[in-house]
């Protein structure tokens, strides 16, 4: 039997060992973070900022061999010109990006990028999909930057789909197909955001003809962006007809954090219909632990109580996240009340509205367990 020193000398040499090789590895191998996205130089972002002429490079190609890539070029074109991008096609002329459109009746995989991985990129390739797509990049300088996009269509068989359409050449067909994506796909608004070029953004907002979905597409992304320009004219679209913009404008204004966003949203939390005030709801939730003394945190203790399930949820959530001891009478309060109610309430709302009332209680003292 093995005395106790022997076991606990054997257990420090093991610790040793393994600070030992933990120490190496972390010595010897780049950190791999880093390798998450390409970092640009200050030249670099200056450069893509100031993005006004783009060198347009278009391929369309068929099971059969190339095809006339003059329809993907155009819709191309019109959709970067709609934004203020001058389109030149030869390389010798003077621009600062080349974008790359490969469209294809079979997806070729090229494999994965050169940084980051397909998986955290929203916009990435799609594995499995062998059916038509437009493989979209970009370079500037002398390198291809990490951005990549992928449009599909809407059926991944162009035999089939140009056989049930009554045609006969299906690349023909799903290069049709893909030009039509091209058309109503986000990809301007994208690389847009990409250059960090918020201005040509805002500017899409309010371009004739544009689509819920497009605004959608377009707030989101100056939300993501942090874009605090967008603040005035963000704060314009609360009040546009659909409830669905209101929403992705509350959002946007919520994730922007500013504390210039405050106001426009508490207003609409208190004055708007039932879905703008859900939509005010959750843009100043995510306000509140940024700004903890501003009017957001009294004015959802004020509120809770009369709320709606789903509303209580959006609000509990937000003053679970802020370090204000004023919401723990409250929160408790509502507890109690939601326990008695689960009794004969076992709906999801209710729920999910208990759990999120435990966790926002528990990041304070987790004195609720009591109850």
């Amino acid at each position: 039997m093995m005395s106790p020193r022997f076991i606990a000398v054997s257990r420090l040499r093991v610790a040793c060992t393994l600070f030992f090789l933990g120490s190496t590895i972390a010595v010897g191998f780049p950190d791999m973070t880093h390798a998450r996205k390409e970092l640009l130089t200050a030249e670099e972002k200056d450069l893509l900022h100031r993005t006004e002429q783009i060198h347009l490079e278009t391929l369309a190609l068929s099971s059969r061999g190339p095809l006339d890539a003059g329809s993907i070029t155009k819709a191309v074109s019109t959709r970067f010109e709609r934004l203020g991008y001058r389109i030149v096609t030869d390389g010798g002329q003077p621009h600062e990006v080349t974008v790359k459109v490969k469209c294809e009746e079979l997806k070729t995989w090229e494999g994965t990028g050169r940084s980051g991985g397909d998986a955290d990129m929203v916009d990435a390739a799609v594995r499995l999909w062998k059916g038509p797509a437009c493989q979209l990049s970009y370079r500037f300088g002398t390198r291809w930057a990490d951005w990549r996009h992928e449009i599909r269509t809407p059926f991944s068989n162009p035999q089939e789909a140009a056989r049930q359409a009554g045609q006969t050449d299906a690349g023909a067909y799903a290069i049709a197909a893909l030009t039509q994506q091209l058309q109503n796909d986000p990809f301007p608004f994208l690389l847009a955001a990409d250059w960090g070029q918020s201005a040509r953004l805002i500017k899409a907002l309010d371009e004739p003809g544009a689509t819920v979905t497009q605004k959608q597409a377009v707030i989101g992304l100056l939300g993501q962006m942090l874009a605090v320009d967008a603040i005035p004219r963000l704060t314009a679209s609360l009040k546009d007809p659909d409830p669905t913009v209101v929403q992705s404008a509350s959002t946007a204004l919520g994730t922007i954090g500013h504390e210039d966003c405050i106001p426009a949203l508490l207003a609409l939390f208190k004055t708007g219909t039932p879905d703008q005030h859900r939509a005010a709801a959750v843009g100043l939730g995510r306000l509140a632990p940024l700004h903890p003394h501003s009017d957001i945190v009294p004015t959802f203790i004020a509120a809770l109580p009369n709320e709606p399930l789903q509303t209580q949820i959006i609000l509990v959530r937000a003053l679970g996240k802020t370090t204000d001891r004023r919401v723990l009478t409250p929160l408790r309060t509502l507890h109690r009340s939601v326990l008695k109610q689960a009794r004969s309430d076992s709906s999801p709302e209710t729920k999910e509205l208990l759990a999120s009332l435990g966790i926002a209680l528990d990041g304070f003292d987790g004195v609720h367990t009591e109850e």
